[in-house]
């Protein structure tokens, strides 16, 4: 192995494949649709999720003053969807109605929920940091759709049954055609290391 220590290294994405979703909003009658791969968990209790948006994004304004989004869990066959949304810019086009995007009705916000995702997240916005070029959006999830023969008891997700979009930078995609899951117990891993290492 020939690993490099850089200070300078360019764009900042050796971070990725991270999964694609779409985050949704809802301003004043307008709705809008924007591909991100910047998001995360930050809470199990309670249910925060945060989502990292630029500042000149239709998105981030319509966020600022809905104080609310959706973030969408798309599947692979979905993909064409995804990397449209990370297209043109809300501010030109209706991305809903030029893709033709179908939507379920939300519960307890406004924001769009998209019939193709096989998960997605009401969120109410709870805080907003800039950090250097991005806002990070916390929201707390206040209703998941899930669609039900996509996830066993534990909610996890059958990846022979929904694949995950996963993006690479540069318009690039991953597309995953067999999957090796392996259950790998913690604590039974980390004994065996330290029996591994002190023998």
């Amino acid at each position: 192995m020939n690993k490099v220590p850089r200070t300078e290294f360019g764009k900042f994405s050796h971070f990725f494949p991270c999964q694609a979703t779409i985050v949704t909003s809802h301003h004043e009658g307008q709705d809008n649709a924007m591909a991100v791969a910047w998001h995360m968990p930050i809470s199990a209790e309670p249910a925060l999720y945060g989502v990292g948006i630029s500042p000149d994004k239709l998105s981030h304004k319509m966020i600022t003053a809905s104080r609310q989004f959706g973030v969408n869990f798309m599947p692979f066959k979905s993909l064409e969807l995804v990397a449209a949304t990370g297209g043109p810019s809300g501010k030109s086009i209706d991305k809903l109605k030029a893709y033709n995007i179908k939507k379920d009705k939300p519960v307890k916000t406004s924001v769009p929920i998209l019939t193709e995702a096989y998960a997605s997240f009401e969120c109410v916005l709870e805080d907003e940091m800039v950090y250097g070029d991005h806002s990070l959006f916390v929201g707390r999830v206040v209703v998941v759709h899930q669609l039900t023969e996509a996830f066993d008891e534990a909610n996890a997700l059958n990846v022979y049954l929904e694949t995950p979009v996963f993006y690479m930078g540069k318009d690039r995609y991953l597309e995953i055609k067999e999957f090796n899951i392996r259950h790998m117990d913690r604590n039974a891993t980390a004994n065996q290391l330290i029996r591994k290492y002190q023998s």
